[in-house]
């Protein structure tokens, strides 16, 4: 599934869901089946050797803003159905990234790479 909305580009094997929606932003929600995530940041590749790794991730919740030039939106991981369980969360510029979520026979890749890239 392709999904593209006000300069956020994401590609997903899995369901990705508008779930909130107010004037100022929305809120896509990717259930990943309590699955483990490896999250690859493209810009890091020269501090972190490998990937980050976050356990038993129930759902990626990320809200996206949607106020003109303001290209940030937040992922969250979170442990259970609730969108207050967050394990870890950061910002980020979705300007010039894409998102890549696929599903893997025991665990979940998710690259973050320029849009060049992609």
């Amino acid at each position: 599934m392709v999904y593209e909305k006000c300069n956020f580009k994401i590609r997903s094997d899995f369901v990705i869901k508008e779930v909130k929606k107010n004037e100022y932003n929305f809120d896509l929600l990717i259930p990943t089946e309590d699955r483990c995530i490896n999250l690859y940041l493209n810009n890091l590749n020269r501090q972190i050797n490998s990937r980050m790794q976050f356990t038993s991730v129930k759902s990626i919740l990320i809200r996206i803003c949607n106020i003109e030039d303001n290209n940030i939106c937040t992922i969250h991981f979170l442990s259970d159905s609730g969108s207050h369980s967050t394990m870890a969360n950061f910002e980020m510029d979705y300007s010039k990234t894409f998102i890549e979520i696929r599903n893997k026979e025991f665990f979940v890749d998710m690259k973050i790479y320029e849009e060049e890239n992609s």
